[in-house]
């Protein structure tokens, strides 16, 4: 009867599932978030090579840099077993970036948070906003209504210090947003909203020279 025990134990340690664990994000290190990235090499009047930096992550086999164009949405990736890699970008221009944590054992891939950084270019009298981020209430939440209203709020960051006003987007369809509020000077505005709904919302940033950048498209949904 032991020596059957000692049996049943050896076949359930056999089979036992190994576990594997995910791979874990990297922390960005440069080019800095919302930095006009200063420490990049001019090519020629047109590019720049920018090197980008992070930390090691664990459970990591390789990392995916992937560079996003902010006004085209046109992303540029790059794999690489180490922890710096460098992208020639065309100059004048505002891009976000993260890394892709890999692991050849699992599919599953863990994301770094996104920083966003503007190439210099010619000179000239004035940048476009970074686009908004959007702080409160946080992305894919669930958040009470306080008599029907919600507080929405976020922060921008210009170069030149300019920025003018704002344009807020909201609505149930991402694809049809409605404005709801325009030239707005706070960084905040409160929403009579549904219950138990959910609700897309941007936010579009307006300079003194006009120039127009547009925030994430971020979701939530208000409690029963």
């Amino acid at each position: 009867m032991k020596r059957c025990y000692w049996v049943l134990l050896l076949i359930l340690v056999a089979c036992k599932k190994e576990v594997i664990p995910d791979p874990e994000s990297v922390l960005l290190l440069a080019p800095e978030n919302n930095n006009n990235c200063t420490t990049a090499i001019r090519v020629s009047d047109q590019q720049s090579q920018v090197n980008f930096s992070w930390q090691e992550s664990l459970h990591t086999d390789e990392y995916e840099l992937v560079v996003r164009d902010i006004l085209t949405n046109v992303d540029q990736k790059k794999l690489t077993l180490r922890f710096s890699s460098s992208i020639v970008l065309e100059s004048g221009k505002q891009y976000s970036w993260w890394v892709n944590s890999k692991s050849f054992q699992t599919e599953n891939i863990a994301k770094s948070q996104v920083w966003t950084f503007y190439i210099e270019g010619i000179p000239t009298s004035s940048h476009f906003p970074f686009p908004a981020k959007l702080l409160s209430p946080e992305n894919n939440t669930q958040v009470s209504l306080e008599n029907g209203v919600l507080t929405l709020r976020w922060e921008a960051v210009d170069l030149d210090n300019d920025v003018v006003d704002y344009d807020v987007y909201l609505g149930p369809d991402p694809d049809d947003l409605e404005l709801a509020l325009e030239n707005l000077t706070t960084n905040s505005i409160s929403a009579t909203l549904i219950p138990d709904r959910y609700y897309y919302w941007k936010v579009a940033t307006r300079d003194k020279q006009g120039n127009i950048s547009n925030s994430d498209i971020g979701v939530f949904r208000t409690s029963p």
